[in-house]
């Protein structure tokens, strides 16, 4: 009798201990999808909320912009997989039309970043110096015979892109004053 009521106890046991286990996995499969989703590309309403949401441990942003340049971006997107990525767009203060995109990429992914607007042509690329790194200068025309500038160098373990378009002058200061 003694050995019933102990199977019996090892029998009610083990079904606890089974449930117990089914419904950790559920809740696991249940919150994996969450923790994935947050990792992708993904639209955000601003700078702090990239910094929240991703753990991002920089986000640059200019000090200095050019008085037309709307300031909070217009649109800010971001990713922490399969490698940290923030963009960001800004538009001109009066027509709303696009003035300025922002790329941050980890410098170590093999990522090429499009233009905005397609380029007609590249009329000039160059070395300049910002805060003690060698950037590339792109001079370009894009779609509109308008000019799409851009600037890219690295930033600590991030490759920063600025394409406006603006004068080269106003993209290196833009870039010198990114923090």
């Amino acid at each position: 009798m003694k050995k019933d009521k102990v199977k019996q106890l090892q029998r009610g046991f083990s079904f606890l201990v089974t449930v117990a286990v089914v419904l950790l996995l559920l809740k696991l499969l249940n919150w994996l999808p969450s923790v994935l989703e947050n990792e992708g590309l993904k639209k955000y309403g601003s700078v702090d909320d990239v910094r929240a949401a991703l753990k991002i441990p920089k986000v640059y942003i200019p000090a200095y912009f050019p008085e037309y340049i709307q300031w909070p971006p217009a649109e800010i997107f971001a990713q922490r997989r399969p490698f940290p990525m923030v963009m960001m767009h800004f538009t001109h203060r009066d027509s709303k039309s696009f003035a300025l995109s922002l790329f941050q990429v980890d410098a170590r992914a093999a990522f090429e970043l499009p233009y905005k607007s397609d380029v007609l042509y590249v009329r000039k690329e160059s070395q300049v110096n910002i805060k003690n790194s060698v950037g590339t200068l792109v001079i370009a025309v894009c779609s509109d015979r308008e000019r799409c500038n851009r600037l890219s160098w690295e930033e600590g373990m991030y490759r920063i892109t600025l394409i406006a378009d603006d004068t080269p002058e106003q993209l290196i200061k833009m870039a010198e004053s990114m923090y």
